[in-house]
């Protein structure tokens, strides 16, 4: 059993050196903090540096958020670094954990396990591919998740286990050992198999796991342990690992506050020819990140028959809907697998990520790249889902749940765009302007954020301090 109490009680600042020499930086942290803080790489060989020490409180705590953010506050006033932000796991209050039941309530429409696959005309895009990449032949979807199991309803084949990497120990294995961590707020064990079950999950129909993708291949990568309270730092780490091993997509099923190494992750992944995205959040109240950046495509939550789920983030940031709601999957009780319903944007993701493996693989990822450059492969895909036709948009449809739900037949059969219309698509992306998305947390207008970012407060400290339910002065 993996337990972690140091990783539980750690302060992480992340830290763009800017001019600073990086051999320096430790030594400016320690000017400016003290002699408990070390300095190292978010990910081998990357260019952003975490600032870390331990905490005597526990990652969760209010306590820990305000030490966190008042040394980061400390080392941006005086340690002459190009940009400095704390890396805290956002909050999670009780009474937002326990989803209302008409929120959680299958209708008998869900009842087949086939029901989202026939729905999204599954069956239908499968036999308009060529039969030697039928199911998403060749392509490798990165999976920075809770890990993975060899849960006998998904079948051990999904997952590519040379290619595999746990970010939180350090090693080559993502093995999820199904123990929740004692020190560590809000676990999902098994998370990351329920997920991948949908992705590419190998077994029959019938028993409702066969993945989008059921030929596609899974590369696990453990860098969570809770996918509400997470590191942000971790998932940077996971998708440097995903684009450095080759994967072509990758699928978070997974949000935070976000910092910018992760920002800046999802962006090389994407100029390197990758299709990036992540579920765009539950019961928030607003778009999580990395799904909420700008180059990142955003998945909001439906549910049996079209019907938008409530308990799915939702807004100006989101691309596109998939199911989400009522979604059968492979998972876990205790140990035990077992295979039945669920709900979450984290499965609504898990969605499209295998309908980016059945299009790159029906088009092929190298004659994509040729014909659009390869930093436009998932420009392309987006303007292929934004084509008419390609999102079914039921009557009465809410734009915040995106362009609509994707239909993969409609996908499949879908002309290429041209290139020109390529290269002026761009994922939604929330408001670039400074405090707007604080202000939407607490249901303000735009500019109508409680505290003016001054050059000390980074707003991102404001967002937690919204969620967490926190005073709005320091």
């Amino acid at each position: 059993m993996r337990l972690s109490t140091q990783r539980a009680h750690e302060h992480r600042v992340a830290v763009d050196p800017g001019v600073v020499p990086a051999g320096r930086v430790a030594e400016r942290v320690r000017d400016v903090l003290g002699g408990s803080w070390s300095v190292r790489a978010v990910a081998p060989g990357s260019p952003e540096l975490l600032a870390v020490a331990p905490s005597e409180h526990p990652v969760g705590s209010a306590e820990y958020a305000e030490a966190s953010f008042a040394a980061a506050r400390r080392l941006r006033a005086e340690a002459g670094l190009a940009e400095v932000e704390a890396d805290v796991p956002i909050p999670w209050r009780e009474e937002a954990a326990a989803l209302p039941d008409s929120w959680l309530r299958c209708t008998a429409s869900s009842a087949s396990p086939g029901w989202a696959r026939d729905l999204l005309g599954w069956q239908t895009a499968l036999e308009a591919m060529d039969p030697d990449v039928r199911g998403g032949v060749g392509v490798s979807v990165g999976h920075p998740d809770s890990g993975y199991t060899l849960h006998p309803s998904v079948g051990a084949d999904t997952f590519d286990l040379l290619r595999d990497r746990d970010v939180i120990d350090g090693d080559d294995d993502a093995l999820d050992d199904l123990r929740p961590n004692p020190f560590w707020p809000l676990p999902n064990p098994g998370h990351g198999t329920s997920t991948a079950s949908v992705i590419a999950g190998r077994r029959d129909p019938a028993s409702g796991i066969a993945g989008v993708a059921p030929a596609a291949t899974v590369v696990p990568v453990r860098a969570t342990e809770s996918v509400v309270q997470l590191f942000d730092s971790d998932v940077a780490a996971a998708v440097r690992h995903a684009r450095q091993v080759g994967c072509h997509v990758v699928s978070m099923s997974l949000g935070g506050k976000g910092f910018f190494g992760l920002r800046r992750e999802v962006e090389r992944a994407v100029a390197s020819g990758m299709v990036v995205m992540a579920a765009a959040g539950n019961a928030v109240g607003f778009v999580t990140a990395p799904a909420s950046y700008d180059s990142c495509l955003a998945v909001a939550a439906t549910g049996p028959d079209d019907v938008p789920w409530p308990g799915s983030s939702r807004g100006e940031a989101v691309d596109v809907s998939m199911p989400g709601h009522c979604v059968w999957v492979a998972g876990y009780l205790g140990t035990d697998p077992v295979v039945g319903r669920t709900h979450g944007t984290s499965y609504a993701v898990a969605h499209l990520a295998g309908a980016a493996a059945l299009w790159l693989a029906h088009h092929g990822h190298e004659a994509l790249a040729a014909r659009y450059g390869v930093g436009r492969v998932q420009a392309a895909f987006l303007a292929t889902l934004l084509s008419p036709g390609v999102c079914a948009v039921p009557g009465g449809w809410d734009d915040r749940w995106g362009a609509g739900r994707v239909d993969l037949a409609a996908l499949l059969d879908a002309g290429l765009p041209e290139p020109s219309v390529v290269a002026r698509t761009r994922p939604r992306g929330a408001s670039p302007r400074p405090g707007d998305q604080l202000a939407a947390t607490l249901g303000r207008g735009p500019g109508e954020a409680a505290i003016p970012l001054d050059g000390r407060v980074h707003e991102s400290e404001l967002v937690y301090r919204a969620m967490a339910g926190l005073p709005e002065s320091r």
